[in-house]
């Protein structure tokens, strides 16, 4: 896996447990953006949420949204498993949404500085 690979991902952590789309920002430390139906909650996430039309991300079939504002560290044995398969594997993100990704990051202060780096690299 590399930065940027997108891989579905079984999250039993969350309140309702379920696949999600994860696009890998460090396969090193297992960092990832969710990418999310509904735009989040909180006023300032939303503001600096990113937009991915289903035309723009062949794996989407409706517009969905990355939270920049977190960042998600995900269990070694979870990322692992998901890559295996190959068919969670849903290729590289377009870079123009790399950039958008960046963008959005980059326009608030809300991750911890080594966060954002790994982000911007």
């Amino acid at each position: 896996m590399q930065k940027w690979d997108v891989v579905r991902i079984y999250c039993p952590f969350l309140a309702n447990p379920h696949d999600k789309y994860c696009i890998c920002i460090c396969p090193v430390s297992n960092r990832f953006y969710f990418v999310n139906s509904d735009p989040p909650q909180f006023r300032r996430a939303r503001a600096v949420a990113v937009s991915i039309e289903n035309f723009e991300a062949h794996f989407l079939n409706h517009t969905s949204y990355v939270d920049t504002t977190t960042l998600l560290q995900i269990e070694n044995a979870l990322v692992a498993g998901a890559w295996a398969q190959e068919d969670r594997r849903c290729g590289k993100i377009a870079p123009f949404l790399q950039e958008r990704i960046k963008e959005g990051a980059q326009s608030h202060n809300v991750l911890e500085e080594d966060d954002l780096a790994l982000v911007l690299l």
